[in-house]
């Protein structure tokens, strides 16, 4: 089953301050298992000299009037080539996503920019510009071969230019937003963030939870007394900075959370290499649990962790895993939450579970269809499991991804505010 990662998925702002550790970020910004129209892949290669992300806050004027507000996420790496090596090839990829509502309140709608092909550059002191080509998602579909320039200003601002005689939607003033986290190696310098960003007050490490598996830890580190804890588990990528960014929004929320990585430190960067990494697991399922059973006890011997409210949280293949922790768990979860994975039916396995379980899912998803998932409820029904069953209208696999041809904001958004609802409940919070 073709899996990846669900999440940039709050609300444009809040977002925005899951991706501020750009420094860290590896290679690996991919997710779509194969579905590439609107690829992050690359944004953040090994040769990157600048990488930048940041969101997307515009008015747009119609008649000289507020017409439109513009709201979302921009990243953008770029590698130019340097003087050690003249030779290589400068590239650029920017992509970005965002909504756009007018200012009555409606008629609200989404675009995508991506698939950028860097044509020229040219850098001025603080104002680096990079033109070329994209393609920009339109009512009518996507519109390739677009002209358009991004400029980033003082290290604090981008700009899209987007060519209005090719499309007009978006009139003739540039799109803006502000830098939140940039690397930039063309001034010989790193930025950590535009001017006045403080501090998120998140402590993050990483730990050794389990021989040869290396963990991600995050939580808010001013919160006094025990907190509860969310164990996070990948999807078939393996421990991105995607899912690290995913840990720290939800760190923010009052939760320890440990992402564990089931790969052994691999990332995968292709589809072909995240199916081989993931088939392996499915493989050496006791490995596996192994692993999960390892991060619920590192979990519970913390001093700022209360191991009766450890809950555990996945998508695709994470989600699948999610569930197999709840069944094979060595004592009871707070939750389980599952977006979109592998489920089990059968009424006398999960007879296992005895606390509450969050699944969200598609209406259209062909990997987990409607009639399974309607068994898994129908089974946790007869099993007396509190439940909370969403299956999204006209929404297929993945729908939570911002990077894939089935990304539903709106959708997104919701389930999101669900999964911290319902944490929020069963955690004590």
């Amino acid at each position: 089953m073709k899996c990846s990662y669900g999440f940039a998925i709050l609300a444009m702002a809040v977002i925005a301050t899951s991706f501020l550790s750009v420094n860290n970020i590896t290679p690996a910004f991919a997710q779509q298992g194969g579905q590439h129209r609107y690829s992050t892949a690359g944004v953040f290669a090994p040769d990157s000299d600048l990488k930048a992300i940041g969101t997307i806050a515009n008015v747009q004027y119609e008649e000289g009037n507020p017409a439109w507000v513009l709201s979302g996420l921009w990243k953008l790496g770029v590698h130019l080539p340097s003087s050690e090596d003249p030779s290589s090839t400068a590239k650029a990829n920017f992509v970005a996503s965002f909504m756009m509502v007018g200012t009555d309140g409606t008629a609200m709608h989404s675009h995508r920019i991506y698939d950028f092909e860097m044509s020229d550059w040219s850098i001025d002191g603080e104002t680096k510009t990079f033109g070329g080509t994209g393609t920009v998602t339109l009512r009518d579909g996507p519109k390739t071969d677009v002209p358009m320039s991004i400029t980033i200003k003082n290290n604090g601002i981008m700009m899209i230019d987007i060519d209005s005689s090719v499309v007009d939607h978006f009139g003739s003033d540039p799109i803006y937003g502000p830098v939140m986290r940039m690397f930039d190696n063309t001034a010989g310098k790193v930025m950590q963030g535009s001017t006045g960003m403080e501090p998120d007050g998140l402590a993050r490490s990483s730990v050794s939870y389990h021989p040869g598996a290396t963990g991600y830890l995050v939580y808010p580190e001013t919160a006094s007394g025990q907190l509860p804890a969310v164990v996070m588990i990948h999807e078939w990528w393996g421990l991105n900075q995607n899912i690290k960014n995913m840990a720290e929004v939800l760190a923010k929320e009052g939760y320890v959370v440990l992402a564990v990585d089931l790969y052994g430190g691999q990332v995968a960067t292709e589809s072909g290499q995240a199916g081989s990494l993931a088939s392996s697991v499915r493989n050496n399922p006791g490995l596996a649990i192994d692993n999960l059973q390892a991060a619920v006890k590192y979990l519970s011997s913390l001093d700022n962790v209360d191991s009766s409210r450890i809950a555990s949280l996945g998508w695709c293949f994470g989600g699948g895993w999610s569930l197999q922790l709840a069944l094979n768990t060595e004592s009871p979860m707070a939750a389980t939450v599952i977006y979109y994975g592998s489920l089990v039916t059968d009424e006398g396995e999960l007879s296992k579970i005895s606390w509450p379980v969050l699944g969200i899912f598609g209406s259209t998803d062909q990997s987990i269809p409607v009639e399974t998932v309607r068994q898994f409820e129908s089974a946790l029904s007869a099993n007396n499991i509190t439940k909370e069953i969403y299956i999204y209208e006209g929404v297929g696999h993945a729908f939570a991804n911002p990077s894939g041809d089935n990304y539903a904001p709106e959708e997104t958004e919701d389930a999101w505010q669900k999964t911290l609802a319902f944490l929020d409940k069963h955690t004590g919070q």
